[in-house]
């Protein structure tokens, strides 16, 4: 089974990505093939609003020209999607609010049938760090990947969050728990 991890951190080194490689880590222990990409190294436009990617039925679709295809093919590879973004202000970053934007064109709308999606076995999960806490701060990105999976009948898995408390070490023995424990519940969710 193969993971694929999507960064939406805009530092090269952050909470974020500290806290979602330690899953990635976790998950490879357990014998999942874990593929990481960081999007502040991509060139991932905003999606238009042209709908021109609803009616490719048999491929992502999208006429914008950038690297957002090399990671909607990663997408369709993978059996688990994990988002990542820290928290500034209740809402996932530019650059991930962009990718899951963009995501919309896996959604296909044939003339005179019925919508569907080319993501069929993809789980999907969630990664968030904030400076305060989790169960507050990161509930409205949470809900907009509830959102997303109801509307396009995909599976969403839950979400690991961790409060950065300034010290510089977001990872800690208590993090480490969780992040077992949520690698744990991927890994049922795939076996599903």
């Amino acid at each position: 089974m193969k993971a694929y991890i999507i960064l939406g951190n805009t530092r090269q080194n952050s909470n974020t990505k500290a806290l979602s490689l330690a899953l990635g880590n976790e998950l490879h222990a357990m014998g999942i093939d874990v593929k990481t990409v960081s999007l502040n190294e991509l060139d991932i436009r905003t999606c238009v609003g042209c709908d021109k990617c609803h009616s490719v039925l048999d491929s992502f679709g999208c006429v914008i020209n950038d690297d957002m295809e090399e990671v909607a093919n990663e997408i369709l590879l993978s059996d688990l999607v994990i988002w990542t973004s820290p928290i500034y202000s209740w809402m996932p970053t530019p650059p991930l609010k962009a990718a899951m934007d963009r995501s919309y064109a896996f959604t296909k709308y044939p003339e005179n049938a019925d919508a569907f999606n080319l993501l069929i076995k993809q789980k999907f999960a969630m990664v968030a760090t904030s400076g305060d806490d989790p169960k507050t701060n990161c509930d409205l990105f949470d809900e907009s990947l509830r959102r997303m999976a109801t509307f396009a009948k995909l599976h969403y898995i839950g979400y690991l969050a961790a409060q950065d408390k300034g010290d510089g070490n977001i990872v800690t023995e208590t993090v480490l728990n969780d992040v077992k424990a949520f690698a744990v519940k991927c890994i049922d969710a795939l076996q599903k």
